[in-house]
């Protein structure tokens, strides 16, 4: 369960797009939303890079387009030697890292991106994410939390740390997190469905049902929330 939740979280570059593979869980509206609005951001900043690195970025996605990330890790490496103050490389190039099987010196990126841009909410969420693949789900915890606490009001991180909680077998804080991300921005549906499958393993199909309707009213035909709610006893 963890493991596809956060696969689904993961956000990727645009030079890196194809190096991950497609996420099992169904995006919803909101976190559409908010993976478009990182890659529009970073599109942008990519545009404000010297000519010659725009170049290697092009390079890398032309290596992913061959299915081939080793020959893309190797390019991005040179990127990130000619600017190494820059963040948005080292983070593809952790995600490169944990693709080709080096999660250690992915982790290592993400730090440093963390460290020269630490407010990017998605560094978190892709350490997070490298952390939980490894079954560190107290450090990924941490990393979350170093997230939650930067950005008290933000949906996505605090359905990450239920998540984590819930994996940890927190279950109170979980709960209480779960509370945290509906309330806050944006409104999910994704997070209301994880929510109530939380709920329902607790055999609280009331409120299970409950949140499942919640989805379904913020989100009409989102599949998994119809799902959840369909296969609940009557």
């Amino acid at each position: 369960m963890i493991r596809g939740l956060l696969a689904a979280l993961l956000v990727t570059a645009p030079a890196a797009a194809r190096a991950q593979a497609q996420a099992p869980l169904e995006f919803d509206n909101a976190y559409r939303a908010e993976l478009a609005a990182e890659s529009a951001a970073l599109r942008a900043r990519i545009q404000q890079w010297p000519a010659p690195l725009q170049e290697m970025n092009q390079q890398i996605s032309a290596a992913l387009r061959a299915n081939d990330p080793a020959q893309a890790q190797r390019i991005a490496e040179a990127l990130s030697q000619r600017d190494p103050a820059n963040a948005d490389v080292r983070n593809f190039l952790g995600k490169l890292q944990s693709v080709n099987g080096q999660p250690a010196a992915a982790l290592e990126r993400f730090d440093e991106a963390i460290r020269l841009n630490p407010d990017n909410r998605w560094f978190y969420v892709n350490k997070a994410g490298v952390q939980a693949e490894l079954r560190d789900l107290p450090n990924a915890l941490a990393t979350t939390r170093a997230l939650t606490t930067r950005y008290p009001q933000w949906s996505i991180g605090l359905n990450l740390e239920a998540a984590l909680l819930d994996g940890l077998d927190h279950t109170a804080q979980a709960l209480k997190a779960y509370e945290r991300a509906v309330a806050a921005t944006p409104p999910s549906a994704q997070i209301l469905t994880n929510q109530g499958m939380l709920l329902r393993r607790l055999g609280r199909q009331a409120d299970a049902r409950a949140s499942y309707e919640a989805a379904l009213r913020l989100q009409p035909g989102y599949s998994r929330a119809a799902a959840e709610l369909a296969s609940l006893p009557r």
